[in-house]
């Protein structure tokens, strides 16, 4: 932080160090040091990231026409979540499918992409927390296609 990074480039930095990293009671078994980084720079420096086109930012749904359309329309987006999920990029593939929702909240397909994805980051994550919201979220998705 105060080598002036942002607020992620920060959390990508931080990490424990190896030899605290590797003890049993120190493992991301309830939050993350991501979490608990993003929670200390915006308790030091609020929500403004110091970048002017952040200070009033499109409101979602527009950002996503906008985003949509330049990518080739709907369904360019929804092959590049399958695609991206068929790959392993898990969380690009979850926010593509957001901006797809933002259109289309009962598009089903899409629905139960973002709850493969979901699952998916479940299985891989340590901390109970973030493994059950990825895992309610999935099982809310899901519940509401059939």
């Amino acid at each position: 932080m105060d080598q002036g990074l942002g607020l992620e480039a920060t959390v990508d930095r931080v990490k424990l160090p190896e030899q605290y990293a590797r003890l049993p009671y120190l493992q991301e078994f309830y939050g993350t040091v991501a979490w608990s980084v993003r929670s200390i720079y915006t308790g030091y420096f609020g929500w403004f990231d110091g970048n002017p086109t952040n200070l009033n930012p499109l409101p979602p749904h527009e950002h996503a026409v906008k985003s949509i359309a330049q990518m080739g329309g709907k369904a360019s987006v929804a092959e590049a979540v399958s695609s991206a999920l068929a790959s392993g990029d898990t969380q690009w593939a979850l926010e593509l499918a957001d901006l797809l929702l933002r259109l289309d909240p009962e598009n089903a397909e899409i629905r139960r992409a973002k709850a493969s994805g979901l699952m998916a980051l479940a299985r891989q994550e340590t901390s109970a927390n973030g493994r059950h919201y990825y895992l309610a979220d999935a099982k809310e998705l899901l519940a509401e296609t059939d």
